[in-house]
């Protein structure tokens, strides 16, 4: 079978941020984010910018339609690993093995807050970010991964990152659409929520009102970190 691990996030929690992303209207303009050249924009405080189109790409209307391919809130997840494909007798051992080190890993405190988008180079998403306990957080992707790793099994991590997938650009989407929704993120906070688990999912397509897995095992995390 093929499992990941991830992180299922609060159901009320991602309705939120994702009506705040459906509201954003701005102004209809002319130009589109240049793929190549967008970097795209976090919080003020990182000190990235928003990139312009060059010079000699030339404006183009955007046509009808939703200006963001949102990710459904059912559908959003946070993936820590992949572990490729594995045998009934492999799978065994890793849920077996890791709810006993996921006792060890503390419940993170967490809540969304903050976007970018088109980061890093040729990711065409927009991605809402995470805050709150994020050192228990990378603890927890190390710990999945050292699990993973103790047991020889092969591990992906590159799906990780602070940040869950708020939906993809399409042929509609204006920078001006852009700016305005990372605004939007940068003002927005969600409520927060205690991490207390973390599952291990067999990719499924079960249309886009499900989703997009079928939980394995829903493995219980340790005590809460301390505030």
């Amino acid at each position: 079978m093929h499992l990941f691990a991830a992180l299922v996030l609060p159901r009320d929690v991602l309705d939120l941020v994702t009506q705040l992303a459906a509201g954003v209207k701005p102004e209809p303009v002319a130009t589109r984010p240049d793929r190549t050249g967008l970097s795209g924009r976090h919080l003020a405080s990182t000190g990235k910018r928003f990139g312009r189109r060059r010079d000699h790409e030339p404006a183009r209307a955007p046509g009808t339609g939703p200006l963001l391919d949102l990710v459904p809130p059912v559908q959003m997840h946070l993936p820590l690993a992949k572990f490729g494909h594995l045998a009934l007798v492999e799978a065994t051992r890793l849920t077996d093995t890791m709810e006993v080190e996921a006792a060890s890993w503390a419940s993170p405190r967490l809540h969304l807050h903050g976007g970018v988008a088109l980061e890093p180079k040729g990711d065409n998403s927009v991605w809402v970010g995470l805050e709150g306990d994020l050192d228990a957080l990378n603890a927890i992707a190390r710990g999945v991964n050292d699990v993973a790793q103790g047991l020889q099994l092969f591990v992906d991590r590159r799906v990780f990152r602070p940040a869950v997938r708020l939906g993809t650009i399409n042929d509609r989407t204006t920078e001006a659409h852009l700016e305005e929704l990372l605004a939007a993120l940068e003002a927005f906070e969600s409520p927060a929520w205690w991490q207390t688990s973390v599952s291990l999912l067999i990719p499924a397509d079960f249309g886009p009102d499900r989703p997009p897995y079928r939980v394995h095992r829903s493995i219980k995390l340790g005590p809460a970190v301390a505030h």
